[in-house]
C-alpha cells in the first residue's frame, strides 16, 4: 500500500441530457486538465459521462492514472448505473453497479438494481472501494462488506440535487465506523431534462474525508482521549461549481491505527 495518494477530484457540469454524447467529450476536457499533475486517480461523478469506456481507458493510458467514471451499461435485457475503474493501461479494473435505484431511475432510465454485493478491487497504491452514490452513506451495508475485504480507501461517485448536506455528514459516520478515507464526488449545478421537463439539479459540495494522521500509539491515545468531534476530517469540501481540484490523501495512518481505533471504542473487527 502507497503512504500517499494524488488524486483529482472532477466536479463537471454536465449537459441536459443524461446520455448527451458531448458529455462524453466534456469529460475528456476535465480530465485533459489534469495532465502533469502525477495523479494516482482521477474521479467522476455517478452517471457521467454515461458512455466511452474506450475513450475513458484511453485517457486513463494517456495519463497513466487511475479513472473512476460513472456509466450506465447494458448487460443483456438489465441496464445498470455503475462506476468504472480503469488502470493506469486503461483496463477495467473493477466496475460496480449501483443497488438502491430510486424512482427516477427505474420509471425513467429502465435502471436496474444491483446483486447487493459490493467489491474491493486492487488498484497498485492499495484496495479501492466504489459504492455509488446513496448506497454507501444511506444503509451500513455497503460500507461493512468493503471493510472486511480489507478496503484501504472508499471513492463515492453520486449525483446529488438533494441531501447534498446529509451526504457529507452520513459519510462521515461511516469514515469514523471503519476509519477509512472517503472522496465524495458529484456534479455542480446545472439544468437536467427528464423526458420533456427541465428540472434545476442543485450540486457540488465534494468532498474528501480522512481520519487524523497520527505518529504513534501514544499520538492514538492522546486523539482518542480529547475527541469530541470528526467534521476536521473534511480537509476538502468544493461549492456548487465546475471545477478540478487536486488533493493529497494518506493511506497508511488510517492503515497502521484501525485496529487501534477498532480496540479503542470497542467495535467489531471486519
Amino acid at each position: 500500500m502507497k503512504e500517499n495518494i494524488r488524486i483529482a477530484i472532477i466536479q463537471p457540469k454536465p449537459y441536459p441530457s443524461l446520455e448527451d454524447p458531448r458529455n462524453l467529450g466534456h469529460a475528456l476536457q476535465l480530465i485533459e486538465k489534469c495532465n502533469g499533475g502525477e495523479l494516482d486517480v482521477i474521479c467522476l461523478p455517478e452517471c457521467f459521462p454515461a458512455i466511452g469506456e474506450r475513450e475513458l481507458g484511453a485517457a486513463a493510458r494517456r495519463l497513466n492514472s487511475y479513472i473512476i467514471a460513472g456509466v450506465i451499461e447494458e448487460e443483456g435485457t438489465n441496464r445498470y448505473n455503475s462506476c468504472v475503474l480503469f488502470n493506469r493501461s486503461g483496463r477495467p479494473a473493477g466496475r460496480q453497479h449501483k443497488v438502491s435505484v430510486g424512482p427516477i431511475e427505474r420509471e425513467r432510465l429502465g435502471v436496474t438494481p444491483g446483486d447487493g454485493v459490493f467489491r474491493v478491487f486492487e488498484a497498485d497504491f492499495g484496495k479501492v472501494g466504489i459504492p455509488v452514490g446513496i448506497d454507501f452513506w444511506g444503509q451500513p451495508e455497503a460500507a461493512r462488506q468493503l471493510s472486511y475485504q480489507g478496503v484501504d480507501i472508499v471513492f463515492n461517485p453520486s449525483s446529488f440535487s438533494s441531501l447534498r448536506h446529509h451526504w457529507k455528514t452520513g459519510a462521515l459516520v461511516r469514515a469514523f465506523d471503519h476509519f477509512v478515507p472517503v472522496v465524495g464526488i458529484n456534479t455542480a449545478d446545472y439544468n437536467a431534462m427528464f423526458g420533456e421537463k427541465r428540472v434545476h439539479q442543485y450540486g457540488g459540495g465534494s468532498f474528501i474525508l480522512q481520519p487524523p494522521k497520527m505518529l504513534d500509539r501514544d499520538d492514538f491515545n492522546r486523539w482518542a482521549r480529547s475527541v469530541d468531534s470528526i467534521e476536521n476530517w473534511t480537509i476538502l469540501e468544493l461549492d456548487e461549481l465546475e471545477q478540478v481540484q487536486l488533493a493529497d490523501v494518506n493511506l497508511a495512518s488510517a492503515d497502521r491505527f484501525r485496529s487501534e481505533f477498532f480496540n479503542r471504542f470497542g467495535f467489531k473487527k471486519y
